[in-house]
């Protein structure tokens, strides 16, 4: 009986015993207090963010969804500002405030505006959360030559590279390289495998399709341009492998690579012959419709991928934005001016049908004519099932919807004397 109490008192007080075991550990483990360890990390990744002389490569992607792709970006960090550049505007450099903070962990906020850093996050009256693109960052992971970032809106993984050469000549290669892919579809081979490719550079997302036996599967992925290619976000699958990597060859406009079982993959880009470069719409031309000849003039603006097309108001010009994948402008519906509180609206219509729409995705493309030297036809950029064959003027009381439309514009506004731009049918370059 006296060994039966013995050991039940010795089983009582061991949960005591083992809790101050465990209690001691846990004490030898976090022997500082979480505030102090929160700002050891801080501290490094301050340390080692502006240790870098040239700065960071800092693959950057907006949008939870990868709708974009990756965009390239350089971060130079000093104690209290960086300084951006991105391949959204090569030769440009933006500095602004940044911080390491807690958040509920590490965080590297660039908490100043910044043109450059803030181009996805800035919210406008159609998109509210901008382009879904992020500003402040969870630390994930901090090495002397990687660091690991994730978006703390998307959830994007995002990664900074220490850079060994001037941030100016790794955009100019970054951009370079994204310049000269202009094409939507490309043939080649996968080992001994017939391959092809859908590629869309706007989107920065590629479909390689392959067979397995007699049926036809298709890896997908979203990238992000590198200096010598396309890096994916996630690798893509093909045939039982994966393909992480592409290099691109300007001259031969061929991708070429290799996937982790070591098979060597071709592609050569399929260039359309109406296919232009941006840079080949600018000049003089006239502009022909249904109601004469104008003269107009394309002025590029690289900054925003488009063209401003002026002389046929001399109180605004139109935006015809370049459609890369295509090689086409796009002329859309678009706010032209501003009168008290009404808004004037170049709108896609239809002449035929009567049909006008205020959407910014509505219009017509502007397509070479393989067959007229300096020749671009306007085509329908066939939107939803009412595709528009002409332009419209009209005014709205406030932002464009059924309810605030008072319907023709008038002077100053007006083209030719008219609010309507009936049949485009092409610009000539004189």
């Amino acid at each position: 009986m006296k060994l039966y109490k013995t050991l039940l008192y010795v089983l009582m007080i061991l949960p005591a015993l083992l809790l101050q075991s465990c209690l001691k550990d846990q004490e030898d483990i976090f022997d500082t207090p979480s505030s102090i360890r929160m700002q050891e990390v801080l501290d490094n990744a301050k340390k080692v963010l502006t240790s870098s002389e040239e700065g960071w490569a800092f693959d950057y992607y907006p949008d939870r969804n990868l709708a974009y792709g990756g965009y390239a970006y350089t971060v130079k960090f000093d104690n209290q500002k960086v300084t951006v550049g991105s391949e959204l505007a090569p030769g440009t450099f933006e500095s602004s405030l940044y911080k390491l903070t807690n958040d509920n962990g590490p965080i590297l906020s660039f908490d100043s505006y910044n043109t450059l850093m803030h181009y996805f996050a800035t919210p406008s009256s159609a998109q509210y959360e901008g382009l879904d693109g992020d500003f402040e960052f969870i630390i994930m992971e901090v090495t002397d030559n990687l660091i690991t970032l994730r978006g703390k809106r998307t959830g994007n993984t995002m990664y900074m590279h220490r850079l060994t050469k001037s941030a100016a000549t790794y955009i100019e290669n970054v951009y370079d390289i994204c310049d000269n892919i202009i094409f939507s579809s490309a043939n080649g081979t996968l080992g001994s495998s017939e391959i092809s490719c859908a590629i869309d550079v706007d989107a920065r997302q590629m479909d390689i399709t392959y067979m397995n036996g007699e049926k036809a599967f298709v890896g997908s992925g979203s990238f992000i341009p590198t200096e010598t290619g396309i890096h994916f976000y996630t690798p893509i699958e093909l045939n039982g492998a994966t393909l992480t990597d592409m290099d691109y060859n300007i001259d031969t406009s061929t991708f070429s690579g290799k996937d982790s079982k070591g098979n060597e993959i071709i592609l050569v880009g399929i260039i359309a012959e109406e296919y232009t470069r941006f840079k080949e719409f600018e000049g003089k031309y006239d502009f022909n419709y249904y109601y004469g000849t104008l003269e107009v003039t394309l002025v590029p603006d690289n900054d925003n991928n488009c063209y401003l097309i002026k002389g046929l108001n001399e109180n605004y010009n139109i935006v015809a934005n370049f459609v890369k994948s295509k090689g086409y402008l796009n002329i859309t519906s678009q706010k032209v001016g501003d009168s008290g509180n009404q808004q004037i609206w170049l709108l896609g219509w239809s002449a035929d049908t009567g049909y006008l729409s205020w959407s910014t995705e509505c219009g017509m493309y502007l397509v070479k004519d393989i067959k007229q030297e300096g020749t671009f036809n306007f085509v329908t950029n066939t939107y939803l099932d009412t595709p528009a064959d002409s332009f419209i003027l009209n005014v709205f009381n406030g932002a464009p919807s059924s309810t605030t439309r008072v319907g023709a514009a008038t002077a100053p506004w007006l083209i030719n004397d008219s609010y309507q731009v009936p049949y485009p049918e092409s610009i000539v370059k004189k």
